[in-house]
């Protein structure tokens, strides 16, 4: 083909005609970002159709352009005609161009932000490829004391909703289904990771040690009837927004184990493990005989959710010459039912149950990919969005308290430097 003979030519959308060879299948998702892209920066790639007098106005490629530009209401498309009279040829062209795209320099795609990529259409898989295993979480060394502290006001009211780069905070009651779907936004869960209040009469409204008041309502010192009833409602909430396949995660005081092994059951969810945050410290209880150093998760499934594939074999492991600090140890260690992570001293944290962005990499690394979005029902101080930022992944979070959705955004934006986005602050329940 000469160069020449390679023009952009404007041709009536209704004068193409469709090969019936095409391959290619296109889900929803990649329609939806294909009309997407297509609405914001026009039909910027050219069609191939053949021009031999045999084949017309036949489509080589860009079945997909094609179908979306009509839905458009394109009149006429850019097209690139190519003398083709071989009909196989024309199909080994089609399957060329849907197939010889060539490949990805994986290491500069990781220096463009998770929200780039979704946006453009990469999928889990894509990414996956992009940052299996090289992934991890670090302290951001952010002093949440000292943050809120300097929280005076916030113009922030029930019922806002921020977008965050790829993560999203819905100021709202989590136990209420409605702002579950507003958060989700259509979309769909394979991860619940839900921290909520312990029910051990911490003041919430005066932080950790009475230091400090910022207006907190949180009741933390139900009956146990009460406290039941709230963590059933939501779970209740979280489960109207999973896919059919999912992780749940609850941390919980050490005596109401029981009680969310027995929701579990009832709400059809399969109860699994319950994993043990090993702490570096204790709390000495006066009367008690033996003092706390962890804090219980407790861990179920639905049908057969995602998990990481890297998987090792401990024993063998163990038996080979590996220093510490290796990722491949701590891939196992990972995988085991004790978490081993510090936690900073008590006086540094305003939430009693507040945890480290490195605790939450366990559960995050092993049942999800990136792109994938973990729902939180309680946001807290932000540690689980974060750890879902360092490692690729989308959190979606609630909150109830608007001081705490103030110190999750100061908190992301200083981590990024990047600015949260208010979308919506319409009130659900208007």
């Amino acid at each position: 083909m000469r160069k020449e003979n390679l023009k952009i030519t404007f041709v009536k959308v209704d004068s193409l005609k469709v090969a019936t060879f095409n391959p290619r299948k296109w889900d929803d998702a990649k329609k939806a970002k294909l009309r997407e892209s297509i609405e914001r920066f026009g039909l910027v790639d050219p069609l191939i159709v053949n021009s031999n007098p045999a084949r017309k106005n036949v489509l080589i490629g860009g079945h997909f352009r094609l179908l979306i530009a009509r839905e458009l209401g394109y009149k006429d498309v850019p097209v690139v005609y190519l003398d083709i009279p071989d009909i196989e040829k024309e199909k080994e062209l089609n399957l060329r161009l849907n197939k010889n795209v060539g490949e990805w320099d994986i290491e500069l795609l990781k220096e463009f932000d998770l929200s780039a990529l979704l946006e453009v259409g990469f999928d889990d898989e894509d990414l996956s490829q992009i940052w299996d295993d090289s992934l991890e979480t670090e302290d951001d060394n952010f002093q949440e004391e000292k943050e809120l502290a300097e929280i005076k006001e916030t113009d922030i009211q029930l019922g806002d909703l921020f977008e965050l780069g790829s993560h999203r905070l819905l100021c709202a009651d989590a136990h209420d289904s409605a702002n579950i779907q507003k958060l989700m936004g259509g979309e769909k869960t394979s991860m619940i990771y839900t921290d909520p209040i312990y029910n051990i009469g911490v003041s919430y409204d005066k932080g950790i040690g009475g230091k400090q008041s910022y207006g907190g309502k949180v009741d933390d010192n139900k009956s146990d009837t009460e406290y039941r009833e709230f963590l059933k409602s939501g779970m209740q909430s979280a489960m109207s927004v999973v896919n059919k396949n999912f992780h749940y995660f609850c941390y919980c005081d050490q005596k109401y184990v029981g009680v969310i092994q027995d929701l579990y059951r009832k709400l059809g969810i399969e109860n699994k493990r319950v994993v043990l945050w090993i702490k570096n410290g204790q709390n000495p209880t006066p009367g008690v005989a033996f003092s706390k150093c962890y804090e219980p998760c407790v861990y179920g499934t639905v049908g057969s959710p995602y998990l990481s594939k890297s998987l090792q074999n401990l024993n063998e492991v163990m038996n080979k010459e590996i220093g510490t600090g290796n990722r491949l140890i701590d891939d196992i260690l990972d995988e085991l039912d004790i978490w081993l992570v510090k936690r900073l001293a008590g006086n540094e944290y305003e939430h009693s149950t507040s945890k480290p962005p490195t605790l939450h990499e366990k559960a995050i690394r092993r049942c999800t990919k990136p792109g994938d979005i973990i729902l939180d029902l309680y946001g807290g101080s932000g540690s689980t969005l974060i750890a879902a930022e360092m490692l690729k992944r989308r959190a979606y979070l609630t909150e109830i308290e608007p001081r705490f959705c103030q110190l999750i955004i100061n908190r992301y934006e200083k981590l990024t430097g990047q600015k949260a986005k208010l979308i919506s602050n319409t009130k659900t329940n208007d």
